[in-house]
């Protein structure tokens, strides 16, 4: 429930006048930082946020509102109605106790302009209604600029999924980004809550006589970029009733400082909602995802924005959390400083987004019922495969496109995708004729119906070619075809479902000769559109294929709550195991729902693990795993047996590498035609790659047919090492290669790596707290005493950054007795420089200085100069600590020498910048600007 939040505000009205030039300078420099993707740590944040602070000379009213406050939570807010102060980072306002305002649990932080805003939209009775809106355009570049829609929208289902449920929230999330499709459901479900998620741009270009404005990034009729003004935006939302919008994209909260009525956060906020939140500068993709997130579990537990935006703001603090080992990001330690770019203008932050006091009714999502595309059965919402939708459709539209094969195993969404394309196409003008492969579906009615579609002059036509064609199918057929896409201008589809069953088992060819010379007709007419879907790839296709993968997870929470799941399920790892057992198949899914409505009461966890576990067994059963499995190549079936081995998707020459023996290639195109290999498009490496589908590979394993040969393991996991070592330098790859080893039993090698390729990324990211409870324990016990020692001195320096100084010390000891039992003179000295840095921080300096001291002259013995030069670094700082500035700078000039001899930059960059301190502490500025230069 809400928290007690104070009913007065602290409203602060900045009079900064004279200092305002010299805080636009370092906001401008910090927004810099923002512009060239660096890195923004906490120190460049406090600098602004106390010379914004001090500027305001605030702190006997802050402190006595803090007193009135007493246990309640003191929202904090910024007015003014001065364009230069509200361009201002007032986000990062930080006080000298309390650290920063916008992360304090005690306070919120918001934004206001002024009085004279225009009237807002009443408030009405739940349930709250939420429009979450993304736009992806797909001339984006898909490197650098490819948002993770599913992954945002897999996180706001999670957070809303109970709430859903219950009757207190309604989510709905288009698969559209163009514009007009945003204007139809700002009408048409009229939501409370708007989330805007895509990318933006703020233009200012003071020389070139426009005035400055922003724009969001919509999609096009064709799927291209189709920026949208700030004015354009605005006009989209009058008339609605939304109390909130968030703005989740690059820059939607920036705007000029020379006027007020510009920039996307404003140009809404000027409109009359209530709430506004934008993003100040560029702000990374995994940021925002864990922002928005944040934001919508507060807010779906009737929490105020501005405490919501709180929480949300600590979230970003913590980008990787959550993610799995291999989804970890290189770019996640950028988000570790945007936690202050969320920033929130509204007329009253205590004003809620909707009445709560209402009666919640549960959504009886189960009675929804299918429609129907002539014969095929169609679900009554198309769910998700945004992607594929909008590529296929364009492209038939274009004229690019005209036969497409649509193959997958079953639960997968062909039918679906099929129909939604089909009924899209219908719907712009096309004549669509549409026939399932199913017992009860007759042909000849299907025939029947085509014929009856000819006007007058085309039937005709066709009685005079009829006895010329009579004994030839196919020509009948043709002149069928012909006849019809003459009179219906092109623009006709013929849709044939589930063709799997019409093929043969060996072969994979049609085996029906009248389906199979219709589709040989079809293929032959130009212009015409041909649709069809099979389980099974059908041999000499000649148009084009796709090849679905199972649902995203973002996907597969949309159907479970349409299936009503998350009332039967508590929790959001529930949901992620129900993905991860079944694979991800929609047809799963069905049937575990069926099962859990099926079951008397309330399941405890063993009752719920059994019902999955019969489930996946009914889903095999019905996928025919076992009969696919027996019609296989004896080639296709080995390599089938080794490819587990793989859980993820991986090129082909790694595939390659576990086809001794055998015709690898021919093995794996028969097993890619019948579905039992997933293929995945990598535009990042430029290749594709292949991965065992996860309900064959359980079924392998169930049924003891997995080649468990010790090989396999371990050709993966040095395909795995391969990768990392020239192709793919990431952190992301060091996770999967970790993970390979581990599973070739190679405990000691992968330990080696997580020491010298993981430990790095994850410390810089600050997750700490990780790398200590889930990846130190088992390093620090290795048998191995190098990697032991290793293991120990990486934790003591853990232990360091989160100030747990004597376990730090413990442990680091430990390191340095073994570095000095096997001879490893170069650990010996890491350790006890690391040693050292802990008394330093103690403030017991006489230990730190023999401590560093042992370890320059190790580094002397050895002749380690780069280590000479970091000690010799450490050592000055233990002086400077102490204020003896001579000696200090004494150790820094050989620091110095050392480093500029070596060619070491980034170490002279740190010595110089030392020894600026050290005249700067003495008071010889002059000096102090020389070396600064």
């Amino acid at each position: 429930m809400a928290r007690h939040i104070h009913p007065q505000p602290f409203v602060i009205r900045p009079q900064i006048e004279a200092g305002l030039p010299d805080l636009a300078r370092l906001g401008q420099q910090l927004a810099g930082l923002y512009a060239d993707r660096k890195r923004v740590d906490e120190n460049h944040l406090q600098v602004v946020g106390h010379a914004l602070w001090s500027a305001l000379g605030i702190d006997a009213d802050f402190a006595s509102a803090r007193q009135a406050a007493g246990a309640a939570i003191l929202p904090v807010i910024i007015e003014s109605d001065s364009a230069a102060v509200q361009a201002l980072p007032w986000e990062t306002l930080h006080h000298p106790e309390l650290g920063f305002i916008g992360l304090d649990p005690a306070c919120t932080l918001s934004r206001r302009i002024g009085p004279g805003r225009a009237s807002s939209p009443p408030i009405v009775k739940g349930p709250l209604r939420v429009l979450l809106f993304t736009s992806l355009p797909d001339d984006l570049d898909p490197e650098h600029s490819r948002l993770d829609v599913e992954e945002e929208q897999a996180q706001v289902q999670e957070a809303l999924a109970t709430l859903v449920a219950d009757g207190l929230v309604q989510l709905e999330m288009p698969d559209d980004g163009r514009l007009a499709s945003l204007e139809r459901l700002l009408k048409a479900f009229d939501p409370q809550l708007v989330f805007l998620s895509g990318h933006g741009r703020f233009h200012q270009q003071p020389h070139s006589g426009e005035a400055p404005y922003g724009e969001l990034i919509f999609e096009g009729e064709n799927g291209e970029s189709a920026p949208v003004r700030e004015d354009v935006l605005a006009r989209a939302f009058t008339g609605c009733g939304a109390q909130a919008v968030v703005l989740s994209a690059c820059e939607s909260g920036k705007a000029a400082s020379d006027a007020l009525n510009n920039g996307l956060t404003r140009a809404l906020a000027a409109l009359g909602i209530p709430h506004v939140i934008g993003m100040r500068e560029s702000i990374f993709d995994r940021a925002g995802i864990q922002f928005a997130r944040a934001l919508c579990a507060e807010l779906g537990r009737q929490e105020r924005l501005d405490y919501a935006l709180q929480a949300a703001r600590a979230a970003i603090q913590k980008p990787l959390a959550g993610s799995a080992r291999g989804e970890v990001s290189a770019l996640a330690e950028l988000s570790l400083g945007q936690w202050c770019l969320p920033m929130l203008l509204t007329s009253d932050p205590a004003r809620p987004l909707v009445d709560w006091d209402f009666a919640p009714q549960r959504p009886d999502l189960l009675q929804i019922s299918n429609t129907s595309l002539d014969s095929v059965s169609l679900p009554a919402r198309f769910i998700g495969r945004r992607a594929e939708l909008r590529d296929t459709k364009n492209r038939l539209l274009q004229g690019e496109l005209r036969q497409l094969l649509i193959s997958g195993a079953g639960g997968q969404g062909k039918t679906a995708l099929a129909g939604k394309l089909a009924q899209d196409l219908r719907g712009r003008g096309w004549r669509v004729f549409a026939w399932s492969a199913r017992d009860n579906n007759s042909w000849g009615e299907f025939e029947l119906e085509i014929q009856l579609a000819l006007d007058p002059a085309s039937a005709d036509t066709y009685s005079r070619l009829y006895p010329q064609v009579q004994a030839d199918e196919s020509k009948r057929a043709g002149v069928l075809l012909r006849l019809l896409a003459g009179q219906f201008d092109g623009k006709l589809l013929l849709f044939f479902d589930n063709l799997e069953s019409l093929q043969d088992p060996d072969s994979l060819q049609i085996k029906d000769p009248q389906v199979a010379a219709w589709i040989q007709a079809a293929l032959r007419q130009p212009g015409l559109g041909l649709l069809a879907t099979s389980r099974w790839q059908i041999p000499g296709w000649p148009g084009q294929e796709l090849a679905l993968r199972h649902a995203s997870y973002s996907d597969f929470l949309q159907m479970a709550q349409l299936q009503g799941l998350p009332g039967l399920l508590a929790g959001r790892d529930s949901l992620r195991r129900v993905y991860q057992v079944l694979g991800g198949n929609g047809r799963g899914l069905d049937f575990f729902s069926a099962a859990l409505r099926s079951a008397a009461g309330q399941l405890d966890e063993s009752a719920l693990l059994a019902k999955l576990a019969a489930t996946r067994q009914d889903l095999q059963v019905n996928l025919a795993l076992a009969e696919i499995h027996a019609h296989l190549p004896a080639d296709a079936c080995a390599l089938l047996a080794r490819l587990p081995v793989y859980p993820q998707p991986v090129p082909l020459e790694g595939i390659l590498k576990l086809g001794q023996g055998l015709q690898a290639e021919a093995a794996l195109a028969r097993l890619a035609a019948v579905s039992l290999l997933e293929v995945h498009p990598n535009p990042a490496y430029d290749c594709r790659e292949y991965v065992c589908t996860p309900l064959a590979a359980d079924w392998l394993a169930e049924s003891g047919l997995l080649d468990r040969d010790p090989r396999w393991p371990q050709l993966a996991a040095e395909y795995q090492l391969y990768l990392l070592e020239y192709e793919r330098a990431t952190l992301a790859q060091a996770l999967l290669a970790h993970a390979a080893l581990l599973r070739a039993g190679q405990q000691e090698r992968a330990d080696r790596l997580a020491l010298e390729r993981i430990f790095g990324p994850l410390t810089r990211a600050g997750l700490f707290a990780t790398l200590l409870n889930e990846w130190a324990p088992a390093i620090c016990t290795s048998e191995d005493l190098q990697t032991r020692a290793d293991g120990l001195n990486q934790t003591g320096k853990l232990l360091l950054h989160i100030g747990e100084y004597e376990t730090a010390l413990a442990s680091l000891k430990q390191s340095l007795q073994i570095c000095q039992q096997i001879g490893d003179i170069q650990g010996e000295s890491v350790t006890l420089n690391n040693i050292s840095q802990i008394f330093k921080a103690q403030g017991n300096y006489e230990l730190a200085l023999e401590y560093s001291k042992k370890d320059l002259a190790i580094c002397q013995k050895i002749g380690d100069k780069a280590g000479e030069g970091v000690t010799l670094n450490n050592i000055s700082q233990i002086y400077a600590a102490q204020g003896d500035y001579e000696t200090a700078l004494a150790y820094l000039k050989q620091s110095l020498q050392i480093r500029q001899q070596i060619g070491d930059k980034a170490g002279e960059g740190t010595t110089l910048n030392n020894i600026t301190q050290i005249f700067k502490a003495r008071g010889d500025y002059e000096t102090a600007q020389a070396y600064l230069k």
